[in-house]
């Protein structure tokens, strides 16, 4: 009796159940979270993938939705071609973007013993060194994150985030609505329009090797303190940029933005500066310029806004340089300390007839993790230096400072900060028109 023969690659068992599933496996997976994520665990190469998904010039009869239908199956198909891990690897990866029903699927055709343990990605790069780890680009030695269930649907109708998340921090509650009779306050007094915040986060981008490990931590970490303070919350990840600018005009002109006493927007994601301008990147790849964001909150495109309190926080990059600091009482005594700015014309004067108008942008503060040319830090299990640190800040401070101080208290922490290489980060924020306090009087109210 001749011995059974020896299956080369996949076994056959795996291959069969994944063809006969592929109908389901296609319903239960998002192809644009589990595509990058099977390139992240090697099951395929950057290059395969493209080749997969170039249907071989089929595409150029179909409309798009059969397009990427018939992409996500040959994906699979595809994994059946590799080699004898390739099964649990895909339970890993399927695992990882919360496709927990697929995952189960695939695991049903093993007794619980025949199969290898499940092992997360962080597992098995113990030896990362998250100091070092910067927004501009992931290093090899970069621990990942596992993916967490996606948050708000930018198709779909514009809802409040409602869903609990996990969070550790204690918000100091306000004993009194607090008042600067000098400067004047921004009103924060209402139980149920206190504010609201618009949070994207993108975290996944067309190269797998940029995705950005760890940044859920600071979705997480905004949402749990923000509620804490008495915010509606709305919070998307892994937009596109046509997406974004969908949702914050649906956003700034719903009833949420008409009734709300301030708004706060968050965006985290990958960024640069070129020719001295900022610029952010989306999900699908695309770029751009932080001040196109900032002139959507002006007063004649966001109305509802018109003298509340705004405030914009760009925690990317704004350049590939580290920041190594230089050495204290050692400076070039040939450089000038400061410039001199040459005084501006006299502006001219009109006669033209006087009419009540309110500044095309005002009462917004424009926040940055950094200062103009350098990178920004974030580590892979604990999120990136700027939040986590503003999030302290606002929890124990909030009851009695106003955000600006917040704000400082906030880019002197992070100046403290130092990666293994001796990088360090400085934050920044830009006033304009921001000529009133805000406190923010989390857990009391007037009403």
């Amino acid at each position: 009796m001749q011995p059974p023969e020896r299956e080369i690659g996949m076994l056959k068992k795996h291959r069969d159940h994944i063809r006969s599933n592929l109908d389901p496996l296609v319903k239960l997976t998002d192809y644009s979270r589990i595509a990058p994520e099977c390139v992240r665990q090697g099951i395929l190469s950057t290059q395969m993938l493209r080749n997969a998904e170039d249907l071989n010039g089929e595409r150029f009869n179909m409309d798009e939705e059969d397009v990427r239908l018939e992409q996500h199956r040959k994906l699979f198909l595809k994994i059946i071609q590799r080699g004898p891990t390739a099964y649990n690897q895909l339970i890993i990866a399927l695992r990882n973007v919360n496709s927990v029903e697929a995952a189960e699927l695939l695991a049903s055709v093993d007794d619980s013993a025949a199969r290898v343990p499940f092992i997360s990605i962080t597992e098995r790069k113990t030896n990362s060194r998250s100091a070092d780890i910067v927004d501009t680009k992931t290093p090899e030695a970069e621990g990942a994150c596992v993916s967490k269930k996606p948050l708000g649907d930018p198709l779909g109708p514009l809802m409040p985030h409602t869903e609990e998340v996990q969070g550790t921090r204690e918000v100091q509650m306000s004993t009194m609505i607090h008042v600067d009779k000098l400067l004047g306050t921004y009103p924060m007094e209402s139980r149920h329009n206190r504010g609201v915040l618009f949070m994207v986060n993108i975290i996944d981008f067309p190269n797998p090797e940029r995705r950005r490990n760890g940044a859920h931590v600071d979705s997480n970490s905004l949402i749990h303190l923000f509620r804490l303070m008495g915010f509606i919350i709305f919070a998307y990840d892994n937009m596109n940029q046509q997406q974004f600018f969908n949702v914050l005009r649906q956003v700034t002109s719903s009833t949420y933005a008409k009734n709300t006493e301030c708004f706060v927007m968050v965006l985290m994601t990958h960024g640069n500066r070129v020719k001295e301008i900022d610029k952010v990147e989306f999900r699908d790849g695309s770029v751009a310029d932080t001040h196109i964001i900032k002139s959507h909150f002006q007063a004649n495109v966001s109305p509802y806004l018109v003298d509340k309190p705004k405030v914009l926080i760009f925690p990317s990059c704004r350049g590939e340089q580290e920041d190594k600091g230089q050495p204290n009482n050692q400076f070039d005594s040939m450089v000038p300390s400061s410039v001199v700015v040459q005084p501006q014309e006299r502006e001219v004067e009109t006669e033209g007839v006087s009419r009540a108008k309110v500044p095309t942008l005002s009462d917004t503060l424009v926040c940055h993790a950094n200062t103009p040319g350098y990178v920004t830090h974030r580590d892979p299990e604990t999120g990136s230096w700027y939040i986590q640190t503003l999030c302290d800040m606002l929890a124990k401070h909030a009851h009695d400072t106003h955000f600006e101080d917040i704000l400082k208290k906030t880019n002197a922490s992070v100046g403290t900060m130092r990666t293994l290489k001796g990088s360090m980060q400085t934050g920044a924020f830009e006033n304009l028109g921001f000529n009133k306090k805000l406190y923010f009087n989390p857990g009391f109210y007037k009403e």
